[in-house]
């Protein structure tokens, strides 16, 4: 399988799994407006290219893993999707983007307060949302979701307050503490499978092969997002500017032949096509990046063992292609 049919199954994928979940929040959003012009109009410009499809669609295939309905689940992508909305918008004011591919943010539009205040609306319509949808689950069901979600919720929060002192040290952040911090993003994908397969009704060993499975994705998909970002000038110039610089950039860095060479272009004031080329060509060659690349390899492996103990084999060969995927362009 080619690279660009991979990719093209996978996104397909997702998007079968979200597409139910994704048009009603979208629907639910429009129907209850803020009742301001201004405020109105910038939602529903973010709405329009909101496509967030891996978080609803990994909760739906572990759900179907272990023999849940994908239509029955619905409703929990529907409650989580809000409060992701919160957690996207809250991120473009930590990471001051204004724009995002050349189009204003809420936050570009709107400025801090509004955008924060839009934010916490998503929030409590959310954690409403997921109320209702919880109230005829067994209790141990029940209590197992909700527990789940705060402890996935507060690790990625962890995450981002480790994450903040470090956007003003540029090159001097040890790689190592930052994939740590990657790594506790992870949680955001392992949590969202591990409520799929209790929602489904998994037994416990299933329950934590899909935790074990979510963790690795997660981790592999937040690295592979620090590589995608040093091709792209934009982005990489913008993390350059305002954030942590991508993790492969961190690890090659330490390379003695061309960490030098590294920190020359990243001092430059306009960061084009050809610098990034140079940039990818001097990563691609330190030993660093190669270490990093074989421990993916090994969370590929680990996750692919997870996959084993599940019985449903259109599930686990769809979870086997999306490992796969992750490990594209790394």
């Amino acid at each position: 399988m080619t690279i660009e049919s991979l990719n093209e199954k996978v996104l397909s994928l997702l998007k079968e799994k979200s597409a139910k979940a994704r048009a009603l929040v979208k629907q639910l959003i429009i129907e209850k407006k803020i009742g301001i012009q201004k405020v109105d109009k910038a939602i529903e410009q973010y709405l329009a290219r909101w496509d967030d499809t891996t978080r609803p669609g990994v909760l739906a295939l572990a759900c179907e893993a272990v023999g849940g309905n994908r239509e029955e689940v619905v409703p929990l992508q529907v409650a989580l999707l809000f409060i992701d909305a919160t957690m996207d918008i809250h991120d473009d004011i930590i990471d001051e983007s204004t724009t995002k591919k050349t189009r204003k943010t809420v936050y570009g539009k709107l400025g801090k307060g509004v955008t924060l205040l839009i934010g916490d609306a998503f929030m409590v319509r959310g954690f409403n949302y997921l109320s209702r949808t919880l109230e005829n689950l067994a209790k141990d069901r029940r209590l197992g979701i909700m527990n789940t979600i705060e402890d996935f919720l507060s690790e990625v929060v962890e995450a981002h307050i480790l994450e903040a002192p470090l956007k003003g040290k540029k090159w001097g952040i040890r790689p190592e503490t930052y994939f740590q911090i990657l790594t506790k993003k992870a949680s955001d994908i392992e949590g969202r499978m591990k409520v799929g397969a209790i929602y489904g009704g998994g037994s416990v060993k299933e329950i934590d092969a899909l935790s074990k499975y979510g963790r690795n994705i997660g981790t592999l998909l937040a690295v592979k997002s620090e590589f995608v970002d040093v091709f792209e000038p934009s982005e990489l110039t913008h993390r350059i500017k305002n954030e942590v610089l991508p993790l492969p950039i961190l690890y090659a860095l330490r390379n003695h032949k061309h960490g030098k060479q590294i920190r020359e272009i990243l001092k430059r004031n306009d960061i084009g096509k050809k610098d990034c080329n140079e940039l990818i060509e001097a990563i691609y060659d330190t030993r660093e990046v190669a270490i990093l690349q074989n421990r993916l390899y090994r969370l590929k492996e680990e996750a692919l063992k997870a996959l084993r103990i599940l019985p449903n084999k259109q599930a686990k060969e769809e979870s086997e292609l999306l490992v796969s995927f992750m490990m594209e362009d790394l």
